[in-house]
């Protein structure tokens, strides 16, 4: 993540710390050779011990140890898995069981988690120092090989959304501004651009079937996703990052509008005018599900996000930033996960760690599993994972290696997790 939305990140976090919760991540987020890595496969060292009942070790599946610290996120698409080190290599494993596949050096920093789309796998290379330019590389997902680089001489790159035919990337600096930036949309099969616009400096991007919105410092930005046309701008005075949702008729995100704090605001995606607003408490995060949008902050609540009706309200607060949804349950995070009744906001339970940590996050579920990332204020920062039974809460594990981990990533089968000592872990 580019320092920059990380600080607004954790802003929200602080945010909800303050209404009495935490529950914040830093998620993370040319030339090269197909070359062999210095990599071992390794027997599970070190796994936290519980002081809930009932609690088992985590199965490590398989562990393997890469050359460097890995700081972003692994990518899985169920039979490979994609890793980045913070020494510039990009690792392929089996999902299976870890063994490489291929490796890619790009000699510089690497600044997402890798993105596999089809039979390709982008990375964004470069290093964050100013007048430093960063490169999108398209990697081919089998064998490594480069099959195009992009390098538009700006200072740095995000991935913003892509499609099985179309990547999305904008070009940022640090002199953030409403304007002044590029939106490329690039050909996914040879890199080629299709168009570009201008944006200000991104604060990540959401994509739906037709548009492609890209919030900004002081602006929101809507593009037609196929030809490139600007549909409209809309002042956005203090967007709150990872907040905005769409459907086809609304787009809905959180900001700061003066002295109001949280203010919850709908868009009609046609016009960019507001359809309504909400902010009678603070809110601080969404995640949209089967047409409804859940809502986190001083409270949970379901809202319709094309009337802005609001369906239910709970008493308790917490932190909702695209977490899962399940069989009719809603998993929010804060200091404790809460399950609660998508029907009507009932709780059905709640689970509070006793291990050393501020903020728990709701990842993903996998079969009757809940996996959860965690935050803390004390390096390292992001230290335990935990996964909970999804009907009663109860603890199943704990994880920790005693360093700094990257986000969780989990396919239909087991999760995956990095550690700043260079090590990839497959959890189940």
């Amino acid at each position: 993540m580019p320092s920059q939305r990380r600080r607004q990140f954790l802003r929200a976090c602080v945010a909800t710390v303050g209404l009495g919760t935490a529950g914040c991540l830093g998620s993370n987020e040319l030339a090269g050779t197909t070359t062999e890595a210095e990599t071992q496969t390794e027997t599970p060292t070190k796994t936290t011990t519980s002081n809930q009942t009932k609690q088992r070790e985590p199965p490590v599946v398989w562990q393997r140890t890469l050359g460097s610290e890995i700081t972003t996120a692994p990518t899985s698409t169920g039979g490979s898995l994609y890793v980045g080190t913070k020494s510039g290599t990009i690792e392929s494993l089996s999902a299976d069981n870890g063994s490489q596949q291929w490796s890619f050096d790009a000699d510089t920093e690497l600044r997402i988690s890798p993105v596999h789309i089809g039979e390709t796998v982008f990375v964004v290379v470069g290093k964050s120092d100013l007048f430093e330019n960063h490169g999108v590389v398209a990697l081919d997902a089998e064998t490594g090989t480069v099959q195009w680089t992009f390098n538009p001489e700006a200072w740095w790159l995000e991935i913003l959304g892509a499609t099985e035919n179309v990547l999305y990337v904008g070009t940022e600096d640090d002199a953030i501004e409403d304007g002044g930036q590029t939106l490329y949309a690039l050909s996914v099969a040879d890199g080629a651009k299709q168009w570009s616009g201008e944006i200000g400096d991104p604060s990540g991007g959401l994509l739906t079937t037709e548009t492609m919105y890209v919030p900004t410092y002081g602006r929101l930005y809507a593009y037609d996703a196929g030809t490139g046309k600007q549909r409209w701008t809309a002042e956005v005075e203090d967007y709150s990052y990872r907040t905005i949702a769409a459907t086809d008729e609304t787009v809905c995100f959180v900001a700061d509008e003066g002295d109001v704090r949280g203010k919850l605001v709908a868009l009609d995606n046609e016009t960019g005018e507001e359809k309504w607003s909400h902010d009678e408490w603070i809110t601080t995060s969404t995640t949209l599900h089967d047409g409804t949008l859940y809502v986190g902050g001083e409270h949970i609540a379901a809202f319709d996000p094309e009337s802005g009706e609001q369906q239910w309200q709970a008493d308790e607060s917490g932190f909702v930033p695209r977490v899962p949804v399940q069989d009719g349950v809603l998993f929010a995070g804060g200091s404790t996960v809460r399950a609660f009744d998508t029907e009507g906001g009932g709780l059905n339970w709640t689970w509070t760690p006793k291990e050393s940590v501020e903020g728990v996050i709701p990842s993903a579920t996998v079969a009757d599993s809940l996996y959860i990332d965690s935050w803390g204020r004390d390096d390292p920062r992001n230290r335990f994972k935990f996964s909970l039974d999804v009907t009663t809460g109860e603890q199943q594990w704990a994880f920790e290696d005693g360093t700094q981990l990257t986000d969780l990533s989990v396919d239909e089968n087991q999760a995956y997790v990095g550690s700043a000592k260079g090590a990839v872990y497959s959890l189940q």
